[in-house]
């Protein structure tokens, strides 16, 4: 669903307009349901996200500690995109900053797609995928600790296993609140995930990898790992802290800087999935070389996150197209 004047706010009828009701401008073309209708369509997202044909809800937990439930719409009028956030729960003028700049972070809203448009339209195959999900932004976590512990469960294991590991891992360790019949949910704490068991881990569906969320949430704790001193870094600075960690290597460590940090001129480009999809687009699907795909990113090196989202979009409209 793309923003338009005529959007549906049917669902946020029950919520009156009053201050505490606050908008976050997007840049245009921005399609909200886009990711919900095309990656999700017959799927759950994993929590603490929680879609609706017209909406999106979570738990933002402020640097204070609070747990604000919180709901957003999207609404254009007069050419203008923008969300309209609810919290749910009383916050202060410095937590309204904070939950403005969190759902900003999420839907990327501040990323101008012109300029990858315009390259995209000079290379005709992409061109013809780019152009079925024109407004389709990146979704990305809410803060670091949470990209990264997202992205060691998904590392080895098939995305709908993940998707279901990461919603237990939530449901057993995070904060749930029912607002007006609906759960809002948030990710669990370092803390919590510290003083978890193996068996409360493993029952989460994990395998393995629960030694590594044990012990990335035991350096968060103890500050051997200060997400906040990584947000200053380089990209090679962070990817050497975090490969020395055992079980993070090339593919965690991007992702991390693509979901956690928000820098969506990085990715890992020797994924799987984005080898399918290069093959898809432009070799008949036949098997290639990481060295094609590589030479795809080259010419999207400034847009390589942006370039992957959209090369994931492919998958998902084959998907579709299969149903």
């Amino acid at each position: 669903m793309f923003l338009t004047e005529s959007t549906n706010l049917t669902e946020f009828d029950a919520f009156s307009f009053k201050d505490s009701v606050f908008k976050v401008h997007v840049k245009p073309p921005f399609g909200f349901m886009l990711y919900y209708n095309v990656m999700l369509r017959g799927k759950s997202m994993p929590l603490p996200y929680l879609f609706s044909e017209t909406s999106w809800r979570c738990i933002i937990v402020t640097t204070s500690g609070n747990h604000i439930p919180t709901y957003v719409v999207p609404r254009a009028e007069n050419h203008s995109s923008y969300l309209i956030v609810k919290p749910l729960y009383d916050y202060s003028t410095d937590e309204e900053k904070e939950i403005k700049d969190n759902i900003a972070q999420v839907f990327c809203s501040n990323l101008n797609l012109e300029p990858f448009y315009r390259e995209a339209a000079k290379d005709d195959n992409f061109f013809m995928v780019v152009n079925k999900l024109i407004g389709l932004k990146p979704n990305l976590s809410q803060d670091p600790f949470e990209a990264l512990i997202k992205a060691v469960i998904r590392q080895l294991v098939h995305a709908d296993a993940a998707r279901r590991s990461i919603s237990m891992l939530i449901h057993r360790f995070g904060t749930m609140e029912l607002v007006d019949g609906d759960d809002y949910y948030s990710f669990p704490s370092a803390e919590e995930l510290a003083k978890a068991t193996k068996k409360a881990l493993l029952d989460c569906k994990v395998g393995y990898k629960w030694k590594l969320i044990k012990k990335i949430s035991e350096d968060v704790v103890s500050n051997d790992l200060d997400m906040r001193e990584l947000r200053n870094m380089s990209n090679e600075e962070i990817i050497e802290i975090l490969t020395e960690i055992k079980g993070i290597g090339y593919w965690t460590s991007r992702i991390f800087l693509y979901d956690g940090l928000k820098r969506l001129d990085t990715y890992p480009i020797r994924d799987i999935s984005l080898r399918k999809a290069v093959s898809t687009i432009y070799f008949h699907g036949d098997p290639i070389s990481w060295e094609k795909v590589e030479l795809f990113f080259k010419r999207y090196r400034r847009f390589v996150g942006i370039a992957a989202c959209y090369l994931f979009g492919s998958l998902w409209l084959e998907r579709i197209r299969s149903l």
